[in-house]
């Protein structure tokens, strides 16, 4: 065989190996961001159900809506035994935290207080009449 063919197949053999590791390159540092992402994500949800940590007060995203939102009878639950004026304000109160995504929160009306976390009726207690 002709010396400056086997240069030249020599020569494409080394520009595709080149090629190949530039695309596996790529690739790796495509999935070591998508990694470095999940784990800021993971620490972030991890935070957020952590009762010692303060610093999520709001749901991340990937947090699914049934681990803060109120069930229905939780809310029927909540508003029993109240006028139609302080049901509608619970409820509007309950619709307006979780909006916020918010995990932990205090609802009130003339009558009585409720502390909610996590959709949960956590404490409450009834106001004295004045």
């Amino acid at each position: 065989m002709d010396p400056e063919l086997t240069n030249l197949i020599e020569i494409l053999i080394t520009l595709a190996a080149a090629f190949i590791a530039y695309v596996q390159h790529m690739r790796a540092t495509k999935a070591t961001a998508s990694a470095n992402a999940a784990t800021a994500t993971t620490s972030q949800v991890l935070s957020y159900f952590d009762p010692t940590d303060d610093t999520v007060t709001t749901a991340p995203p990937e947090v699914p809506g049934r681990s803060f939102r109120m069930t229905d009878s939780t809310k029927r639950w909540l508003t029993f035994d109240h006028s139609p004026i302080e049901q509608e304000s619970l409820l509007r109160q309950v619709a307006e935290a979780e909006a916020e995504r918010l995990d932990t929160y205090t609802i009130t009306v003339p009558s009585a207080w409720y502390d909610i976390e996590y959709g949960l009726i956590k404490g409450s207690g009834k106001t004295e009449a004045k």
